[in-house]
């Protein structure tokens, strides 16, 4: 069978959608509670958290969040090659832009001084190891559920499952970080979940080749 029939008879079949968010479904919330027990062990919530809940510092934790659905979307389609994937996309790629705009007007405000200040501290050596570190079990999590479907583009649909991962990992440690300046927050989380998706883009291809 040709490539091309090949994937036009997966695009006519409806049912591996729903067997994939089934996994998903299964796999995530076991990957989340081993990163929200590895949480609870060895970091724990800040002492100000209801304090930092209630100010602008909790945009470091929705905005990772909100990348999380888009690129949950994203991820489905990708692994369903019926489904559009071009708005998913699109959404997503917007949702990363405004976030390096917002890094940007802060950056001509503070100035490059205000970010090596920002980002010459231990919270950010601690940041690039914990985010990874939280995310290992939901990158497993997802890669694993993500075989139920049939993934094009494996590099593509593990990068994405790593951001996935990365994004919901710098959620939860968002939690237990108590540095909250935009000069820091997006640079360091930013290239900590970079590591995650890296590492989904390494192992897209080895776990999710069909």
């Amino acid at each position: 069978m040709k490539t091309d029939d090949l994937i036009a008879a997966l695009a006519a079949d409806t049912l591996p959608q729903p067997k994939v968010r089934a996994q998903v479904l299964r796999a995530l919330p076991v990957g989340l509670a081993v990163s929200l027990l590895a949480f609870a062990l060895f970091w724990g919530a800040r002492p100000d958290l209801a304090a930092a809940l209630s100010s602008l510092a909790v945009l470091k934790t929705l905005v990772p969040l909100a990348t999380v659905g888009l690129a949950a979307a994203l991820a489905m389609a990708q692994v369903h090659p019926a489904t559009p994937r071009r708005l998913r996309g699109a959404l997503l790629v917007a949702m990363l832009a405004l976030v390096l705009l917002t890094l940007a007007v802060s950056l001509v405000q503070g100035g490059v001084s205000a970010l090596v200040a920002a980002l010459s501290t231990p919270s950010a050596a601690v940041c690039l190891l914990s985010i990874p570190v939280l995310a290992a079990p939901l990158l497993g999590a997802l890669l694993w559920a993500l075989t139920a479907g049939a993934a094009t583009q494996p590099r593509l649909t593990g990068a994405v499952a790593g951001l996935m991962a990365g994004c919901l990992a710098a959620a939860i440690y968002s939690l237990y970080c108590d540095k909250d300046m935009v000069l820091f927050v997006i640079p360091a989380y930013s290239t900590a979940i970079a590591l995650v998706v890296g590492a989904g883009a390494v192992l897209g291809p080895r776990w999710l080749k069909w």
